[in-house]
């Protein structure tokens, strides 16, 4: 995401209100744009129940109807103990989605767009952060639980496990088994086995690998303090080459570009080791199972708070409309 400005705390006292995170909050910017305007049809739909393991065959008479027990699709993507990899591997066919100028802050989601995208996903990544990114406008909260501020403007952002949340959100729109896993906490050269795995690495660093570390912004409606990075980025890992210092990344402010390896590491370390792989991709077969990630969401997307304020702005009107002024006594006629 672009360069911070350290007034935009100020800006989160202004005055239009959504409801977020399960409390009133305040929103960064004033909309003068409707984000529900990048929705695309069939990505909202809601998720569907979890998949009870289980599948009906169609096609035969009702009586004959049966059914065949199936495994939830899985991956293990730990780390196995003395694998080797190759010296340098590149995942051929990974392009970058450009952030701006759409969404000057949304790095992280238009790192979880273009991965979605090479695994065959025909998502946008204006769908992605208003459909189905959890997001507090207002700085209630920290970035474990949302994005937060406004990706079109100069938002602040959020952490791996919100990325997973997203992800897991829109797999259950379209009934895929996909899922996201939070790896942070990994050391950075075994994410290269994921990568050596053909498994894309959204990871956490900073534009232009600035060297930068969090600082106290401020203490969130919640009462937790919130730290930040104002250098904060997320770009794709695609590919590394040892010999070379050099890591292939798709960078959203930049596009396919090397990075050092060495200096990548050093940043990745400091914004707290955060990454995260997809499992699957759009070929893969069976049915969505709602996820812990999913379970673990507090925070609505942008859209889902309008949708939320415009139900209550109609509830308003009905009871406006339907109110009746009490008759008049015949005495006072």
């Amino acid at each position: 995401m672009n360069r911070k400005l350290a007034g935009f705390a100020a800006s989160l006292l202004m005055s239009v209100s959504l409801a977020s995170c399960g409390s009133t909050v305040e929103s960064a910017h004033p909309q003068s744009e409707d984000a529900s305007a990048y929705t695309q049809g069939g990505n909202t739909a809601s998720a569907p129940q979890a998949d009870t393991g289980r599948l009906s065959v169609t096609g035969a008479p009702e009586e004959n109807t049966t059914t065949i027990a199936t495994e939830p699709f899985s991956m293990d993507v730990s780390t196995p103990e003395g694998y080797s990899i190759p010296d340098k591997y590149v995942i051929e066919g990974f392009e970058t989605v450009l952030q701006e100028p759409e969404l000057p802050s949304g790095c992280e989601i238009t790192s979880l767009t273009e991965t979605l995208n090479y695994l065959g996903f025909d998502v946008d990544k204006m769908t992605m952060a208003f459909d189905f990114m959890p997001i507090d406008l207002a700085g209630y909260t920290l970035m474990d639980e949302a994005y937060i501020g406004d990706p079109r403007y100069d938002g602040f952002g959020c952490n791996a496990n919100v990325i997973v949340q997203t992800a897991d959100k829109y797999f259950a729109s379209v009934d895929s088994p996909c899922y996201g896993v939070d790896l942070t906490g990994t050391e950075f050269s075994d994410l290269f086995w994921q990568v050596s795995e053909g498994r894309p690495v959204l990871a956490w660093t900073t534009i232009d690998l600035h060297e930068s570390y969090p600082e106290l912004v401020w203490t969130a409606g919640n009462g937790e303090d919130f730290y930040f990075d104002w250098w904060q980025h997320c770009m794709v890992i695609y590919g590394y080459d040892k010999a070379e210092d050099t890591v292939y990344a798709a960078d959203p402010l930049k596009g396919n570009v090397t990075y050092s390896l060495s200096q990548f590491n050093r940043m990745y370390d400091i914004l707290g080791k955060q990454a995260v792989v997809i499992c699957g991709d759009a070929s893969t077969e069976g049915h969505h199972i709602t996820t812990e990630a999913e379970k673990s969401i507090t925070c609505l997307s942008y859209n889902e708070q309008k949708e939320n304020e415009l139900v209550a702005v109609e509830d308003v009107t009905d009871e406006i409309y339907v109110y009746e002024e009490a008759p008049v006594p015949e005495e006072e006629r």
